[in-house]
């Protein structure tokens, strides 16, 4: 074959297969270009919000630090949530959630067991706005690490948990129907709590449950497991209470319990129930918001060795030591 020819048949192939290898490079810089951009994130930045978060589709998944935002209420269906029982999770480190004053909420039955808010990252806050699962089996929050959660609205059905040392919860009202618990030195300050079975328990030591507002209905109020807790200028307001066993119950060490008033009215057997030992009551009042009226047993002792004074029982009972031996520092009245 001459050379005319040879050059005619490479210029033939090269139309041919030209197309193909630019159709192939651009394939390749596509396809290298959403590796490192990665998968879509269920956010927008916004100017004033941060990075709006879209719950449309589930699980949503913060993985990055930042502030981020909603801009209006959600409520996640219950097919969704069945499939995704933690619907929304932050892995990341030093996240902020502002819900400017929005909801989100899930209306679900188990199984499977639901947690509508879980928190893994450290240094994470959750504020202003409302979290809210129902029914049977749906928490709204569950955090492993000590997570800041403040001037919110929480209503759950399951057991709310904080299991990493060091969170807080505060400035908040909660509804609940089993105690909210907490692990050690934790903050739980300034929130109004209206719980069926328990308030808010302490599992672990050296937390402060200081300066809430609590309405206990039945079951317990606060329960104090760990030591060196303190529990101090806390109200629980048991007047229209059913059927309330104790509304204080230190099963722990070397707590302080101080300061802190019951207020009478409904069915309650034991204000204050005592089964561990060194602890120090003090300044404690059980007082009728009507005239007359009384509680079962003001503080009843189950081990030696605990210290109380200044402490004024409305009680039918005001102090019940059972063949106990406890130091009396005076002031222990009854009324």
């Amino acid at each position: 074959m001459d050379v005319p020819r040879l050059l005619l048949a490479a210029v033939v192939c090269l139309a041919f297969t030209g197309p193909a290898a630019l159709a192939q490079d651009d394939e390749e810089i596509v396809a290298q270009s959403a590796r490192v951009k990665g998968p879509i994130k269920p956010w927008k930045q916004v100017r004033g919000f941060g990075r709006v978060l879209d719950l449309r589709t589930l699980p949503v998944v913060i993985d990055e630090p930042g502030l981020y935002a909603i801009d209006r209420n959600w409520q996640l269906s219950q097919s969704a949530v069945s499939v995704y029982p933690e619907p929304i999770k932050i892995t990341a480190d030093n996240v902020t959630l502002d819900l400017h004053s929005y909801e989100i909420s899930t209306h679900v039955n188990a199984p499977p067991l639901s947690t509508l808010l879980v928190i893994s990252g450290h240094g994470v806050e959750v504020r202003n706005g409302s979290l809210s699962a129902c029914c049977d089996g749906a928490s709204a929050v569950r955090s492993t690490t000590g997570a800041w959660l403040h001037h919110l609205s929480l209503a759950s059905s399951a057991p709310m948990e904080f299991e990493g040392r060091g969170a807080r919860l505060t400035d908040s009202e909660i509804n609940t129907v089993v105690a909210v618990s907490f692990a050690g030195n934790s903050v739980v300050r300034r929130n109004t709590m209206s719980c069926r079975v328990g308030c808010v328990a302490v599992l672990g030591d050296g937390t402060q449950v200081i300066d809430n507002k609590l309405f206990p209905s039945q079951g317990g109020g606060i329960e104090i497991v760990g030591n060196n807790n303190i529990l101090a200028n806390n109200i629980a307001d048991v007047s229209s209470a059913p059927d309330v066993s104790e509304v204080f119950e230190i099963k722990g060490d070397s707590n302080v319990v101080r300061d802190n008033i019951v207020l009478l009215g409904g069915m309650v057997r034991t204000l204050f129930a005592i089964s561990g030992a060194a602890n120090t009551l003090e300044g404690n009042i059980a007082g009728p918001p009507t005239e007359g009226l009384r509680g079962g047993v003001g503080i009843r002792f189950a081990t030696d060795g605990n210290y109380y004074g200044n402490n004024r029982m409305a009680t039918t009972v005001p102090f019940e030591l059972g063949g106990t031996v406890q130091e009396d520092w005076g002031g222990n009245v009854a009324y």
